[in-house]
């Protein structure tokens, strides 16, 4: 469920700087670990989607869930575990051999803005409003885009474990919310967190 996430959101960025850049299957986002064996993994004059870290939903934890099953009983249920996820979207566009250093990093810079201004647009998706995201997994109900800021500390730590120079980066939190299907109670059980009952 996680990779099928993060594959439908860097679909939608992508979607969206195509429609921008009036192109039609360029990959301006790619889901990828920022280093591997010691190298960066991000393709040149590219954006990377990279999961950094995953914590529980603890509102949706606390709430209990009321079911009923194929009999008309009422059942009790605790709630199944709601994710938040942590990513960060880098700019790759520091070739050595490039002939235009400085207009690359400049293009890099305007991609991430774009990036920004995607989320701004469009912060929350729902099977209603994306219709991808069914396609993408029919268990996620929702995903929200939250922007967090990370001082010079936090960003020299982040960078200082991932074994790489600085990239020009966002750091976003996603907040899922899931639908899962339990035979046990013959139907579908929604998993909805407290603040997202107060949302609707």
């Amino acid at each position: 469920m996680i990779n099928t996430a993060l594959d439908f959101i860097s679909k939608e960025i992508n979607a969206y700087l195509n429609n921008i850049a009036s192109t039609n299957y360029e990959d301006y986002i790619v889901v990828s670990s920022i280093v591997y064996d010691g190298k960066l993994a991000i393709p040149d004059k590219t954006l990377g989607l990279t999961l950094i870290n995953i914590e529980e939903e603890h509102l949706a934890k606390n709430q209990q869930l009321t079911v009923r099953n194929m009999q008309d009983d009422i059942k009790y249920r605790n709630p199944d575990i709601s994710l938040n996820l942590s990513i960060v979207i880098s700019a790759n566009f520091h070739n050595k051999d490039s002939k235009s250093p400085q207009l690359d990093y400049l293009d890099g810079l305007k991609r991430l803005s774009q990036v920004i201004s995607f989320f701004q647009y469009k912060s929350v998706f729902t099977q209603a409003n994306s219709p991808l995201l069914v396609v993408s997994d029919s268990k996620i109900e929702r995903l929200s885009a939250e922007l967090i800021s990370f001082n010079f500390e936090k960003i020299n730590h982040f960078w200082s474990i991932i074994g790489h120079s600085y990239l020009p980066s966002v750091v976003y939190k996603i907040r899922m919310s899931t639908i899962q299907e339990n035979a046990q109670y013959g139907g579908i059980i929604k998993n909805i967190s407290t603040q997202n009952k107060n949302e609707l």
